[in-house]
């Protein structure tokens, strides 16, 4: 079926592996303006950039057996636009349609169904790899499983991925969602750092008295209340979470599985505020900004809802320089071991009265992931902090601060936003020895920019 697909595909690889075994500078991937990371990658800009824009692509697909190949740049909307027609769907899928599966594998990425299913990487059964050399290897738990393992939280400075084998699970129509409010933010904290079998968990803490834990089961029919999410003048997710009445209703299972995408969480709210776009014009240094409103007005919706998609906010954001956008937003993730997730939550809700803060449980892994933010533990809970800190503490500051606190607590944060260890910290943290003989042994050494100067320099 997608004989054609694996055709052009061979015959992209070869010419990358032409640029690799001839390369004289080191090379690096080109950045698209809706990259969910959110460094600029000066590195970029010395040495020789490959375009993987035409790597997006099904290679092949197995219903029966439930697993699909594809190209790394393809997202995770169009491939889940394809497996849901059978009845499928990747285990864990990133909220942003703009999300690529080979971005989400190398960033570890995360998303309700992680408690279950842990990360994308997770559910990866296979990695075909592009080495510094210009070798094509294939990666898996049984063969290469050193760099198997070691490719999530690589981004991509160890090799580059070309195909990825994915497991696929059985989908249902429609979601079937509860919402269970706490007034207790602790006992929000208690429910989810225990285990569910819901299909789905997730909590937004929306300020110091007020938390909704929401869990969600897939469903063939959808008697009760609908939500619909992906209408221009609907209210972003969670501007619906947090005033709907409905203790329970139902999404489609694709709306659902994007359901932060507009917005990009809420984080869309500082677009409509005058105060920060002023700030982030003029870089004035207003020292706070009150949190806006989680009801928007009905017309503004209706007239620029369909603006504030991650996609096109990804790419206002790209087109920031770095001494403003770092200096404008806190968007940190932060994995934290579920037994200390209370105190670290109390702790980063005081530091920088940020919210609302989403709240993701994740199943940690035993296997050799060392580079990985899951690594190490049982389980995690992820606080996302997405927003403008209520403080007058620089925000590189407040964040060098936050990562130091949460490795005192065993946590580890991702790597896509802006990062502030030092070489030692960091070398510690991520195993630089062991992460540096892969690169020796993978030749990468001088084909890829080092994790650290990749991370923290750019």
């Amino acid at each position: 079926m997608k004989s054609k697909a694996k055709e052009i595909h061979l015959q992209e690889t070869k010419k990358l592996q032409q640029i690799l075994k001839q390369k004289k500078e080191q090379l690096s991937i080109k950045k698209d303006s809706i990259s969910n990371t959110l460094r600029n990658g000066d590195y970029k800009k010395e040495g020789c950039q490959l375009n993987l824009s035409s790597f997006n692509k099904i290679l092949e697909f197995n219903q029966h057996e439930a697993w699909i190949v594809v190209e790394p740049k393809i997202t995770f909307a169009n491939l889940c636009t394809f497996t849901l027609g059978f009845g499928l769907v990747p285990p864990v899928v990133p909220e942003f349609t703009s999300i690529t599966v080979g971005g989400a594998v190398m960033g570890g990425a995360i998303e309700s169904s992680s408690h279950r299913y842990g990360q994308v990487n997770d559910n990866c059964l296979e990695y075909t790899l592009l080495l510094g050399n210009g070798e094509l290897v294939l990666a898996s738990p049984y063969e290469n499983s050193d760099l198997f393992y070691a490719v999530s939280g690589s981004y991509g400075t160890l090799a580059i991925l070309t195909a990825v084998k994915l497991r696929l699970i059985a989908a249902k129509k429609w979601v079937r969602l509860t919402y269970h409010r706490f007034h207790d933010v602790h006992k929000a904290i208690e429910i989810l750092t225990t285990p569910h079998k819901a299909d789905f968990v997730e909590g937004i803490i929306y300020n110091f008295s007020e938390a909704v834990v929401i869990s969600g089961q897939m469903s063939e029919y959808a008697p009760g209340k609908l939500h619909r999410q992906n209408r221009p003048w609907s209210p972003w997710y969670a501007q619906h979470v947090h005033v709907t009445k409905n203790r329970e209703e139902y999404m489609t299972t694709k709306e659902y599985l994007f359901r932060y995408d507009r917005g990009a969480f809420w984080m869309g709210r500082y677009v409509r505020s005058f105060r920060a776009m002023i700030r982030l014009l003029f870089h004035l240094g207003i020292p706070k900004i009150k949190q806006q409103s989680l009801n928007p007005v009905l017309i503004f919706r209706l007239l620029f809802g369909w603006a504030f998609s991650s996609k096109k906010l990804y790419r206002i954001w790209h087109n920031v320089p770095r001494h403003i956008s770092e200096n404008l937003f806190f968007i940190h993730d932060f994995y934290t071991p579920s037994l200390r997730a209370d105190d670290v939550i109390h702790r980063f809700m005081e530091l920088t009265g940020i919210f609302p803060i989403w709240l993701c449980p994740i199943k940690g892994t035993q296997t050799p992931q060392f580079l990985s933010p899951h690594f190490g533990g049982s389980n995690f809970l992820n606080i996302g902090l997405y927003g403008i800190p209520q403080t007058n503490l620089p925000i590189p500051q407040l964040s060098a601060q936050l990562e130091k606190e949460l490795i005192s607590y065993g946590g580890r944060k991702m790597l896509y936003s802006f990062t502030y260890y030092d070489r030692e910290s960091f070398s510690k943290i991520y195993s630089e020895t062991k992460y540096n003989e892969l690169r020796k042994t993978f030749f990468a050494e001088k084909a890829f920019p080092s994790l650290y100067n990749k991370v923290l320099a750019n």
